[in-house]
């Protein structure tokens, strides 16, 4: 797609993320994120439609960040591809984000411009 038309403006951010499908914990990494979602790699194949939770380690340079708690919401599998190696790379859509947690996201996202903009 078009980074034009996306709704939300994304930031390169490779993070820990932990999905929570159905009982099951996967680990993985974020690719991207915005606002209204995040694009991650894991290992395991997930399938479209499915609504999950997502947990994003956040991290200042590279470090967990002391100052922020992790950023947990409810998900939804907008895509999945498959990758050379075997994993999976799938887009999750946020949904029902609470006040804190838009919050918390907005800080997030601010300090990845700002880093951006200083590189």
């Amino acid at each position: 797609m078009d980074d034009n038309r996306r709704k939300y403006k994304r930031f390169e951010a490779a993070v820990a993320a932990e999905i929570e499908l159905d009982g099951l914990m996967l680990e993985g990494e974020t690719r991207d994120i915005s606002s209204g979602g995040v694009s991650v790699l894991v290992d395991e194949p997930l399938d479209e439609g499915v609504k999950l939770a997502v947990t994003l380690i956040l991290t200042e340079d590279g470090i967990e960040s002391a100052s922020e708690e992790s950023f947990t919401a409810p998900a939804q599998v907008m895509w999945t591809a498959p990758t050379d190696r075997g994993a999976c790379m799938a887009g999750l859509r946020f949904t029902a984000l609470g006040h804190i947690e838009s919050s918390q996201l907005q800080r997030f996202l601010a300090a990845l411009a700002e880093n951006r903009d200083r590189a």
